[in-house]
C-alpha cells in the first residue's frame, strides 16, 4: 500500500510540474522582443490571427480588428513604432501588400503547439 501510494504521489507531483512547465505557454508577451530575418508564419485560417516562429520562441499573433488580406498576402512585415522587425505588447502592426493592420495581443506558445498549427495549415 505505501508503494502505490508513493507512485500515485510521485505520478501527481510529476503531471503538476509538467502544467506549471506549459503553464508558460499561452502568456502575454510582456516586453518588445527584436525579431531576426528567418521567420515562419503560418496563418491560421482566419484573419484575426497567426502564428509565428522566430527561432526558438512561438508565439501566436493576435489582430482584434482582424487582417482582411492577411490570409492572402504574399509578404507580411511586422514593426513597432515604425521599426521593422520589433514585436511588443502594444504598437505593433502587421503590413501587407493591401493595408496595414494592429496587433491586439501576442501571446508565447510552444513549440509543439505551433508544430501542430502547421500541421494543421499544410492539410
Amino acid at each position: 500500500m505505501k508503494i502505490f501510494l508513493s507512485l500515485a504521489a510521485a505520478s501527481l507531483s510529476l503531471a503538476l510540474v509538467a502544467g506549471n512547465a506549459s503553464a508558460a505557454d499561452g502568456t502575454e508577451l510582456a516586453e518588445c522582443v527584436a525579431l531576426g530575418n528567418h521567420q515562419q508564419i503560418v496563418r491560421a485560417g482566419s484573419s484575426e490571427q497567426f502564428y509565428l516562429k522566430d527561432g526558438d520562441n512561438h508565439y501566436r499573433i493576435g489582430l482584434g480588428r482582424g487582417c482582411g488580406s492577411l490570409a492572402i498576402a504574399s509578404k507580411i512585415e511586422l514593426s513597432t513604432d515604425g521599426n521593422a522587425n520589433r514585436l511588443c505588447p502594444s504598437g505593433s502592426k502587421v503590413k501587407t501588400n493591401r493595408e496595414i493592420c494592429r496587433v491586439d495581443q501576442v501571446t508565447t506558445i510552444s513549440a509543439e503547439d505551433f508544430a501542430r498549427r502547421q500541421a494543421r495549415a499544410n492539410r
